[in-house]
C-alpha cells in the first residue's frame, strides 16, 4: 500500500504539474489538423487559383517573389500539392512571413505573417506557446510527463489482487454515488485511451528531441543515422544560384517523385535541398532529399526513403502518426478526438482532487470540534 500511496501522489503531482500544458497542446493540436483545409476556406485569395495551362518556370516566380520583398530572405518553398494549389514561400523563419504566388501566372497574390492569422497562431501555440525554442521543450518535457501520467495510471489502474478483476477497471458505475461515478469515470477512459495518449506523447517527443530519439531508434534497430548535410564548394566568382528550374529538372530526373519542398541555403556553405515523396511513404511531404551546391549545381547527396536504414524509416512515421495523415481522415478525426482526452482526464482528476481535499480537510475540522 505504501508504494500505492507514492506513485498515487507522482500520478497527482504531475498531472497538476503539466495538466494546463497538455490541454492546451491537445486542444490546439486538435485544431492543426485540419490546418490546411481551415485556412483554404479563410483565405481563399492566397491559397487557391483557377487552373491554367502550364506553370510559368519556377524560377520566374521565385525572381518576382525576391522583388516583391527584398528585405525579406527566402528559406523554404512549398511547391502545390493539387492543381489549384499556390506556392508557398516562407521567408526569414519557418513561423514568419508567408509569401503567395500563382504557379500559372507568376503573380504574387499577397502575404501575411503566419502570427497573424487565426489558425498560424493556434499552430504557434501549439508547437511552440508562442515563446519560441523555450515554449517548444516545454511542450517536449510535457509530453514525457504524459507518458509517465499513463505509467502511473496503469500501475493504479491495475487490481491489487490479480487480473481475474481486471474488467472493473473498464466499467463505470452509471447510477452510484457521484464521487463514485467520476472516479470510475476517469479509470475508465484512461484505460481506453491510454495506447493512443502514449503513441501521441512518445511521437510528440520525436519532433521536439528530434536528435535524441533518431539516436535512440537507431541504436535499438542498429541502424546507421542518417548522413550530415553536405557543404556547398564555395566559390566567389558565382553570384548567383544555379537556375532552380534546372535543379528540379535534374531531380527529377534521380528521383521521379513529386517535389514537396525546396530549401533555401542560409549560410555560404549551405546547400540547395530538394524535398520530395516517393511512392509509399506516409509522410505527407516525403522524407527523400537531393542536395544542390548552391553554386555549380552538383549532386552533393542523395537520401531515398526508400533504402533507408529500419530505424529512419521507422522514425518517419512518428510525424504521420502524430499529425493523424497516416491512415486518412479515419485517424486525422482520431487525432481530433484525442486532443479533448487531456482536459477530459484533467478536469475528472481534479475533481477527485477536490473531493479527497475536501474530505480530509472535513475530517481535520471533525477532530478539532471533538
Amino acid at each position: 500500500m505504501r508504494t500505492r500511496r507514492v506513485v498515487f501522489n507522482i500520478h497527482l503531482y504531475i498531472g497538476l504539474a503539466a495538466g494546463l500544458f497538455l490541454i492546451l497542446s491537445g486542444l490546439t493540436g486538435s485544431m492543426v489538423v485540419f490546418r490546411d483545409e481551415i485556412e483554404a476556406l479563410t483565405h481563399p485569395e492566397l491559397m487557391e487559383t483557377a487552373v491554367g495551362e502550364e506553370h510559368v518556370p519556377v524560377q520566374a516566380v521565385l525572381d518576382a517573389v525576391k522583388r516583391a520583398y527584398p528585405e525579406d530572405k527566402l528559406l523554404y518553398l512549398r511547391m502545390p500539392r493539387t492543381p489549384q494549389e499556390t506556392y508557398l514561400f516562407k521567408m526569414n523563419s519557418a513561423h514568419d512571413l508567408f509569401v503567395y504566388a500563382d504557379p500559372y501566372s507568376g503573380e504574387v497574390l499577397g502575404a501575411h505573417r503566419q502570427k497573424e492569422t487565426f489558425m498560424g497562431w493556434i499552430a504557434l501555440v501549439h508547437t511552440e506557446l508562442l515563446v519560441g525554442e523555450l515554449g517548444k521543450n516545454i511542450l517536449g518535457v510535457s509530453a514525457l510527463l504524459l507518458i509517465c501520467l499513463c505509467g502511473t495510471g496503469l500501475f493504479l489502474w491495475w487490481p491489487p489482487n490479480g487480473i481475474r478483476n481486471i474488467s472493473r477497471g473498464f466499467k463505470i458505475g452509471w447510477t452510484g454515488p457521484w464521487k463514485k461515478f467520476i472516479f470510475d469515470v476517469h479509470r475508465a477512459f484512461g484505460a481506453y485511451t491510454i495506447i493512443f495518449l502514449i503513441i501521441v506523447a512518445f511521437t510528440g517527443v520525436s519532433l521536439v528531441f528530434n536528435k535524441a530519439v533518431a539516436e535512440l531508434i537507431n541504436s535499438l534497430t542498429a541502424s546507421a543515422p542518417r548522413p550530415s548535410p553536405p557543404n556547398s564548394r564555395v566559390n566567389e566568382a558565382v553570384d548567383s544560384m544555379s537556375s532552380l528550374d534546372a535543379l528540379l529538372y535534374h531531380a527529377d530526373r534521380i528521383l521521379p517523385a513529386p517535389t514537396t519542398w525546396i530549401t533555401f541555403p542560409q549560410t555560404p556553405q549551405a546547400p540547395l535541398v530538394v524535398r520530395k515523396r516517393t511512392t509509399g511513404e506516409f509522410h505527407p511531404n516525403g522524407r527523400s532529399f537531393v542536395y544542390f551546391d548552391q553554386y555549380s549545381g552538383d549532386v552533393l547527396l542523395v537520401e531515398n526513403a526508400s533504402n533507408a536504414p529500419l530505424g529512419a524509416r521507422i522514425f518517419n512515421t512518428f510525424y504521420p502518426i502524430h499529425t493523424g495523415v497516416i491512415g486518412g481522415l479515419a485517424t486525422r478525426m482520431l487525432q481530433v478526438v484525442m486532443g479533448f482526452v487531456p482536459l477530459f482526464l484533467f478536469a475528472t482528476g481534479y475533481m477527485m482532487w477536490r473531493n479527497r481535499r475536501k474530505a480530509r480537510l472535513h475530517k481535520n475540522n471533525s477532530k478539532v470540534a471533538y
